[in-house]
């Protein structure tokens, strides 16, 4: 493995048929190596001679050669697997001499590696590509006319949904301008309605006032009625105990009071004749040394 190695830096390819030594290192018994870059046959001898093999650069035909044995073979026609054909045949090749000649061969051959068919013969190969490429326009043609005719749809879908947002728009501005008069009308009765609210207020307050004064003209009615009805049962030359008042009256006077909400009752008619004995009116009283109360008529 020594002799191998020393023998990739003996010499370098300078063109067909010449080579330039840069070193020589011995070796035990002559080494035959594969040049790394050049693709090519150096033998070494122990005496440190150095023979070359094999011509380098690859000319068009081997490369065309060699493109179409890949071709043949079912693999992709690529300067990878070219230049391995070469190799095998004993001729080396880089990409960069291999790259020119086998563009040159794609071309004379229409070559393309994603619409090759291999189980096809090679004279229908070329109808079965333009079949495909024919296929293909056509596909293209229809699809760019739906794209257009959706284009088309579209352009009309967003004028239609543009008119009724404008038509939305001005509704929307109409409705608008409808609620400020209205919002405006609304201030102005609030403006009118609020001194009527006032006036009704003060209204209630003197139906409060009113009915009130009903109630105690109504009051003053009854009791008078009552003071009266006392008088008209009382005897004016005797003395009637309280008690015994509510027995003179009428029944239909003890039923109007309870039914107005103000019963007879003895405490309630002690206020009232007291009031009319302070008047001088009605009755006299006789106020005894246990509380009691005892009323007659008074004279006249």
């Amino acid at each position: 493995m020594s002799a191998i190695r020393s023998t990739w830096f003996l010499g370098e390819v300078l063109e067909r048929g010449k080579v330039r030594l840069v070193g020589l290192r011995a070796a035990g018994s002559a080494s035959r190596v594969l040049h790394p870059r050049r693709h090519c046959w150096l033998t070494v001898f122990a005496a440190g001679s150095l023979v070359f093999e094999g011509v380098g650069m690859p000319d068009k035909d081997k490369v065309w050669y060699a493109a179409n044995e890949v071709r043949r073979s079912g693999e992709r026609v690529s300067q990878r697997n070219v230049i391995k054909v070469l190799q095998r045949r004993g001729r080396g090749g880089t990409s960069r001499e291999v790259g020119p000649h086998l563009l040159t061969w794609m071309v004379k051959y229409g070559y393309d590696a994603r619409l090759e068919v291999n189980d096809i013969p090679d004279r229908l190969k070329g109808d079965l590509v333009g079949f495909v490429r024919g296929v293909w326009e056509e596909a293209m043609i229809e699809a760019t006319g739906r794209l257009e005719a959706e284009r088309a749809r579209t352009a009309v879908e967003c004028q239609a949904a543009r008119t009724l947002m404008d038509e939305a728009y001005g509704e929307a501005e109409v409705a608008t301008r409808q609620n400020e008069v209205l919002r405006a009308r609304v201030a102005e009765l609030e403006a009118e309605v609020e001194p009527l609210r006032a006036a009704r207020t003060k209204l209630e307050g003197d139906v409060v006032t009113l009915r009130k004064q009903v109630s105690d003209v109504e009051a003053a009615e009854f009791w008078d009625r009552v003071m009266r009805a006392i008088q008209g049962v009382l005897p004016q030359n005797e003395w009637v105990a309280d008690k015994d008042v509510l027995r003179l009256l009428p029944e239909t006077l003890a039923k109007e009071a309870d039914k107005s909400g103000r019963p007879l009752t003895r405490g309630r008619l002690n206020r009232k004749m007291v009031v009319r004995v302070t008047h001088g009116k009605y009755f006299e009283l006789d106020e005894q040394e246990g509380g009691g109360k005892r009323y007659r008529r008074a004279p006249g």
